[in-house]
């Protein structure tokens, strides 16, 4: 929070429409803020520089390994240089069970001792000779992630995940609106996800948290405009639409309606508050 050096956001998006790329990359120059439409895991594998995740700096050096959600932005800074081994997938390939541990909580950035960094760049490496195969067998990736992840997972068990408990065909319908709630997804999308009718999907959601699809869904964009509004300097009305609202004047309503001030009035609100830390 306090960091006030973005313009922009840019959406990345996978090569070719694939679900899975894999890719070795060295960076020397700084990417501009983005975030992505997939998961995107990597590792440093040399060099250092830092990574401005969600409006927080992390130190990046050999050993350093992330997973980017749907919901993260962040830009990486070289100094002067990082090699870089990166898997791009998409959130569909994942089990409910482990995309459940990544979807809320805190941002999944970590340091790994020598050992684990030389097994997971051999992972990653596999996955990635796999990949690059004329006829790549994706069952064999997927396992090879789903090793990576519960990897992590064994790694640093505690992520202080927040994601509600509900019964299981309404929880994969709060996942699916976890990482996609900036798309808008429907009432009837969401039902047909869970294997249910609208009208029973309606009422079962709202019974599980007390609350409507929709109260929801806009408790996730609101959230995130708190992000937004702590961590860039985008303008009020591009945080609105980044957010996935469609009237500036539902956003305005809204925010004023849960946190009781406008979004403007709550970023000074942060911005006083950083300061008077400093």
């Amino acid at each position: 929070m306090g960091n006030k050096m973005y313009k922009y956001l840019l959406r990345a998006q996978t090569k070719d429409g694939k679900d899975i790329i894999v890719c070795e990359k060295f960076v020397s120059t700084p990417s501009a803020l983005h975030w992505h439409n997939y998961i995107e895991i990597e590792l440093i594998i040399d060099g250092n520089g830092y990574n401005l995740l969600n409006g927080n700096r992390y130190d990046l050096s050999r050993g350093s390994f992330y997973i980017l959600r749907l919901i993260d932005f962040h830009e990486v800074h070289p100094e002067p240089n990082l090699h870089i081994i990166t898997m791009g997938i998409d959130d569909s390939l994942l089990s409910e069970e482990i995309l459940g541990e990544f979807t809320s909580g805190q941002p999944f950035i970590y340091k790994l001792n020598e050992e684990d960094t030389v097994i997971m760049e051999q992972l990653l490496r596999l996955c990635m000779d796999e990949n690059n195969r004329k006829e790549p067998d994706k069952r064999y990736i997927r396992h090879l992630l789903s090793c990576i992840l519960l990897r992590i997972l064994k790694l640093v068990p505690d992520n202080n995940n927040t994601f509600p408990l509900v019964e299981k065909p309404i929880q994969a319908a709060i996942l699916y609106m976890h990482m996609h709630f900036r798309e808008n997804p429907s009432l009837s999308e969401l039902a047909k996800i869970a294997h249910y009718n609208t009208s029973h999907f309606s009422a079962t959601f709202h019974k599980e948290l007390g609350v409507t699809y929709c109260e929801y869904l806009n408790m996730l964009k609101i959230n995130y405009a708190k992000e937004l509004l702590c961590s860039t300097d985008l303008k009020v009305t591009e945080i609105c639409f980044e957010c996935g609202f469609t009237s500036h004047s539902n956003f305005l309503r809204l925010f004023k309606e849960k946190t009781g001030i406008s979004p403007i009035a709550f970023r000074k609100k942060q911005e006083e508050g950083v300061g008077a830390r400093v």
